[in-house]
């Protein structure tokens, strides 16, 4: 998870005819990266479903399947198993058949680990997309960019692609198609066409190709982090000494019998704060993801523990009461205020602990406190706090992931369609899906890296 190893990933969304396709490949070529191809990994997984007489309505095969067969794309082409089918998969037989090989949800979870592992093995970068990319398959992608345009416009273009002539009964046709698909993209249960909270929103109605790629190259430009040295993260300071010998010695504890690892550390940046949302399994959490800060830091702890020299002793190290089962205005504006003022805060959206392996859903206090804070949020993921006594016998792993900071990008695009408690739940989702994808990581990285 350190920037130095963790290259670039451009996340592009968007409806059926925005442009998605033409763009992602001349962003890929502009970039020097890899183009994935989302749609043509569908196709691929089709085309050996027909070769090889898999029923197409049969999803606990075609997933084993796809597991086990090889994708790679080279200079922007398909290939299968070394084989280059790029032309192979557009033939009508597999056109009419992707659809329902695509709709399988079991078949879709394991495209997404598979595009996932494709992507990180771009040592050079990657650009991906497709219509779930910034919100299920690379939540954590630094660069998301959602493609918008009237669906009049995306008509015109479809017809052109196609080499039909655009007049007015066939721009009316596949406008109509056009419209219907965007309702099954947006209405499907199973990841559905949305705007990802920190995507960078471009409706291309009125902007050329090259003014689109331009926009594009510039934010992925600007989503290159500035790198952070180990000097430089040791250089934060504490204005609290009892602070700062409370994380020393909680690190003295963590690291050394329970072999805590940590990883990401250096997505943050030294000289600026951050709202850190952390998943919640064990009562250990906030002292165990609080240790791997070396910087002082707010965060919310239930009323209940304020009593007693407990209470005074976690106060006296910034911790904020909030009262459980109802909204407290007071405390969430404590945490606003914090945030505003420079400070950095640990929050836990699922508000209570939750079984490892099982997280969420987050509650709307992680929306509330990064929509009036403007803050910067970066996802957490704790593994182990919940088995401390097999973490110190190394039977299982103690670790912390830290992901790279999420920024939110499209939040006045989203007010214009959407209430407040759906921009909360939105935002839910989507840090629900990073801690799901830092999972993923922790359980296929961790052990590696150990």
């Amino acid at each position: 998870m350190d920037p130095a190893f963790d290259p670039l990933q451009i996340a592009i969304d968007g409806p059926a005819g925005s442009g998605k396709s033409t763009v992602a490949a001349r962003l890929a070529h502009e970039l020097g990266m890899v183009h994935v191809d989302t749609g043509a990994m569908y196709r691929a997984l089709t085309l050996v479903a027909r070769r090889e007489g898999i029923g197409v309505d049969d999803a606990a095969a075609l997933s084993r399947r796809l597991l086990e067969i090889e994708m790679e794309f080279v200079e922007g082409r398909i290939h299968l198993d070394g084989e280059d089918v790029s032309e192979a998969i557009r033939s009508n037989g597999v056109t009419s058949q992707v659809s329902q090989v695509s709709a399988h949800e079991q078949v879709r979870r394991a495209m997404v680990v598979r595009q996932r592992r494709m992507c990180r093995a771009a040592r050079q970068g990657a650009v991906i997309e497709g219509r779930d990319i910034g919100s299920v398959v690379l939540p954590l992608s630094r660069c998301k960019i959602y493609l918008d345009a009237a669906v009049e416009e995306r008509a015109r273009r479809r017809l052109l692609q196609q080499g039909e002539p655009v007049d007015a009964d066939r721009l009316e046709r596949m406008r109509e198609e056009i419209a219907r698909r965007d309702r099954l993209d947006t209405e499907r249960e199973h990841s559905p066409l949305v705007i990802a909270p920190d995507a960078h929103v471009i409706d291309s109605t009125a902007l050329t190709l090259d003014e689109v790629v331009q926009r594009c190259v510039e934010h992925a430009r600007a989503a290159v982090p500035a790198p952070v040295s180990h000097k430089e993260i040791h250089a934060w300071r504490f204005t609290m000494r009892s602070y700062q010998a409370a994380v020393w010695l909680l690190r003295l504890v963590f690291f050394r019998p329970f072999g805590m690892r940590v990883y990401g550390l250096a997505n943050q940046a030294a000289d600026r704060n951050f709202l850190f949302a952390c998943n919640h399994i064990s009562h250990f959490d906030p002292p165990v993801a609080g240790s791997v800060f070396r910087r002082e830091l707010y965060f919310l702890a239930k009323a209940e523990l304020f009593g007693g020299f407990f209470g005074r002793l976690i106060r006296h190290f910034r911790a904020i009461p909030i009262r459980r089962g109802r909204w407290d205005e007071q405390a969430m504006s404590a945490a606003v205020e914090a945030l505003r003022s420079g400070a950095s805060l640990m929050f836990f959206p699922e508000g209570t602990r939750k079984p490892a392996g099982r997280p969420g859903p987050a509650k709307r206090g992680l929306g509330i406190l990064w929509e009036e804070s403007g803050v910067p949020m970066i996802p957490v993921y704790v593994r182990g706090t919940d088995r401390l006594r097999r973490c110190l016998l190394r039977r299982e792993r103690l670790e912390v992931w830290v992901g790279p900071p999420l920024r939110l990008h499209a939040l006045e695009v989203l007010q214009k369609t959407m209430t407040a408690q759906q921009i909360h739940r939105r935002i839910g989702d989507l840090w629900l899906a990073c801690i799901e994808e830092l999972a993923e990581r922790s359980e296929q990285e961790g052990g590696e890296r150990g």
